[in-house]
């Protein structure tokens, strides 16, 4: 009875210990962007999902992250792309294309093409959330202080707004 209670906790105890190793790997090899400017989730028709975060300093890309729950091909390919977009400006990023991310690469077989495909959508559509981020940054004016005195009529409220 006492030794299959310790086979059992011995048992419980190397699953928790692949648990922990588990999500040790997973998140050293899937780093993050913290606060991105720029980010996109697209599942494609083949049903992969690729997912591009991008961080912008100066207007061009210092920091990517990409992550899939697909293939191999494409895994290569998200991370071409989000690696293709690194030093990058938005402008530059805009002629990142299917057959750039396949030159990049190596090639992919013809029946996996659309993997590149599926990662230069996801990372224009991280590019265009970017660009939606800074247009409605510039668009924000701050409200000014309306100049007129203070009287009977008129309260601090209406000062301020």
């Amino acid at each position: 009875m006492i030794q299959n209670f310790l086979w059992v906790l011995l048992g419980c105890g190397i699953m928790v210990g692949i648990v922990i190793i588990w999500f040790v790997i997973y998140y050293l090899l899937n780093p993050s962007v913290k606060d991105p400017d720029g980010y996109a989730k697209i599942t494609g028709k083949c049903g992969d999902t690729m997912e591009i975060s991008l961080k912008f300093e100066d207007g061009k890309v210092v920091e990517t992250s990409c992550w899939t729950d697909g293939c191999a091909h494409s895994y290569n390919s998200v991370c071409a792309a989000a690696d293709m977009a690194k030093g990058k400006t938005p402008d530059e990023i805009l002629e990142i294309d299917t057959e750039a991310i396949q030159r990049y690469i190596g090639g992919l077989p013809s029946d996996h093409i659309h993997c590149a495909k599926l990662a230069e959508e996801t990372l224009q559509a991280a590019l265009h959330d970017y660009m939606l981020k800074t247009s409605k940054r510039q668009k924000q004016v701050p409200r000014k202080r309306k100049d007129f005195p203070l009287t009977a009529s008129r309260s601090l409220k209406d000062l301020v707004m």
